[in-house]
């Protein structure tokens, strides 16, 4: 009888054991799939409902490192998260240091937004970001997801002055920073979101045109300004711009050179 009872005993204790592994797989599982469904490039179009916002706001969820990042309309953000089902924390967040007057007030709300997000909801390709009840930040699944990191871009911008020199050279799969004219550059991994947005970018430009770009200021000519270039290789074409103020860019390469900066600024 006691032999009985110890046989029941252990079977009883081995099932106890199987159902919480069985339990603990299932919601490990669960929490990778959100964690899934999460990943990715949204554009933001709604902060505590207001929908009066620049179209060039979003926001990206990275599942392989659980980094988030996004532009502000101004800024680039950056930090990390973690999320348990449907619950999402935000932390050590940061962003670059330019002051654009027009959309400070929105970087604001934005950024407070987020450091007060607790949980998260998706449905077809819509992502509601959440206080409580109340819906902090709307944002639908960006068309950057969409696009396909095959192109073999070469892209090259150098920045020069009297006693200052600077090359960013970009392929898709490193980034490699000059910072002495006769030094060796220091090469990171570029990843493919950040190669994703230069891509975007560069998808508004008409390259062969870059050549003939006008330069909106001058003052590099009376060394009022560092002197800047921006190269595109494309299919073994090279298009180059004429020398044009380094922080003032032609318009039409503008948000190419500006992502450019902010992501040698920011990569790791």
């Amino acid at each position: 009888m006691k032999l009985l009872t110890l046989l029941l005993t252990m079977f009883v204790l081995q099932s106890c054991r199987c159902q919480k592994e069985t339990s603990t797989m299932n919601d490990n599982s669960e929490q990778e799939k959100q964690t899934e469904l999460l990943s990715g490039s949204y554009t933001i179009s709604s902060i505590e409902s207001n929908r009066n916002l620049p179209d060039n706001l979003n926001i990206t969820f990275d599942q392989n490192t659980n980094k988030v990042s996004g532009f502000t309309a101004c800024n680039r953000f950056f930090g990390t998260y973690t999320i348990e089902k449907n619950s999402i924390s935000i932390s050590n967040l940061a962003t670059t240091k330019i002051y654009c007057k027009n959309v400070m007030d929105i970087e604001k709300h934005l950024l407070k937004a987020l450091s007060n997000i607790k949980t998260y909801s998706i449905k077809n390709n819509q992502i509601n970001l959440n206080n409580g009840d109340a819906i902090l930040i709307e944002a639908s699944k960006d068309s950057l997801d969409s696009i396909q990191p095959e192109n073999n871009y070469l892209i090259e911008y150098s920045v020069s002055s009297r006693g200052f020199y600077k090359q960013i050279t970009i392929n898709k799969k490193n980034i490699s920073i000059l910072e002495q004219r006769a030094g060796t550059p220091t090469a990171f991994s570029l990843g493919e979101q950040n190669w994703k947005t230069l891509i975007k970018a560069i998808s508004s430009i008409n390259t062969k045109t870059i050549p003939n770009l006008e330069a909106p200021s001058k003052a590099f000519q009376y060394d009022g300004a560092a002197i800047a270039r921006l190269k595109i290789t494309d299919n073994g074409k090279t298009y180059q711009t004429q020398p044009f103020d380094h922080g003032n860019p032609p318009k039409e390469i503008a948000n190419l050179v500006k992502e450019i900066l902010s992501i040698s600024e920011n990569i790791e």
